[in-house]
């Protein structure tokens, strides 16, 4: 990343709804990205109020990552539920990645 650039702004609304484009054109890239359960959570999450949402990890496994406003969390997770999916708190760091677990 260049030093230049500064974060001038924490819309998240933004980030949610560039998550839902990235989704949108993610899926023009090639049939198998996503299957009917994916597209069935995906379209509960944002039904319950979710602006977008991101597949993680690989290989037939992962998380399905939802931005929502505080208001319909409680909506999301009951949706994510009613889906077989189980929801979990999530929050955002702004110092980056860091090492929080090693095991030897």
């Amino acid at each position: 990343m260049s030093k230049s650039l500064k974060v001038i702004s924490w819309d998240l609304n933004a980030f949610g709804d560039i998550l839902h484009e990235n989704w949108l054109l993610k899926q023009q890239l090639a049939s198998g990205i996503t299957t009917p359960q994916i597209t069935e959570t995906y379209d509960a999450g944002l039904k319950a109020g979710a602006l977008g949402g991101k597949l993680l990890g690989a290989g037939g496994g992962g998380f399905m990552l939802f931005y929502a406003p505080a208001d319909v969390h409680e909506a999301l997770d009951l949706a994510m539920e009613s889906v077989g999916a189980t929801p979990f708190e999530f929050s955002m760091e702004k110092e980056g990645s860091k090492l929080i677990h090693v095991e030897r």
